[in-house]
């Protein structure tokens, strides 16, 4: 499927009911939750209306496809302590970013791999970044094979082994 428009927009209150459908989407909660807690708005309004009130920080964002919401991704500033843990020196300034496509139908398109390389692309113009990671589950062969098309690569499994520590340096930008 070829895709018109992809927009990459700052989440709004009224992005919630859509994160809630998208919250309690089997698919999606597989790797992005729990299949068994599926999300009530509610749940959704807690967790997020700080972040879209940019009262904490990790900012989140809503994936457009022709206008209409179909997907999700934050970012956030890695802490050095946890820099640190993953082996980043000090100086470093690192951010980790999530995502997920929110309508199942949408996978495996190519959508993930446009919203990744987008969001890349304007973390590293509008934030003081050298490094993105992403952490996805061992067993997340779509994620990480979309990392790996981006020009994410795997650097150690963390988390007792359960999750993929990838990274893209800043360095790697001119092949975008």
């Amino acid at each position: 499927m070829k895709f018109t428009e992809v927009n990459i927009r700052k989440m709004l209150h009224k992005d919630y009911a859509h994160m809630a459908k998208w919250l309690s989407t089997k698919e999606v909660l597989e790797f992005f939750g729990d299949v068994n807690a599926p999300f009530t708005i509610e749940q959704v309004k807690t967790k997020y209306e700080p972040r879209v009130n940019r009262e904490v920080l990790v900012f989140p964002y809503i994936v457009e496809l022709n206008e209409t919401p179909a997907g999700f991704m934050q970012q956030y500033k890695i802490s050095k302590e946890k820099q640190e843990e993953f082996g980043y020196p000090s100086p470093c300034s690192v951010y980790g970013i999530d995502q997920f496509i929110g309508e199942p139908e949408l996978f495996n398109q190519g959508l993930g791999t446009i919203m990744v390389t987008n969001f890349i692309g304007y973390l590293f113009r509008t934030t003081d970044a050298e490094i993105i990671i992403v952490d996805p589950e061992v067993t997340n062969v779509r994620a990480i094979r979309c990392y790996e098309k981006c020009g994410f690569r795997k650097v150690k499994k963390v988390n007792e082994k359960t999750n993929w520590l990838m990274d893209f340096n800043s360095g790697r930008m001119k092949n975008l």
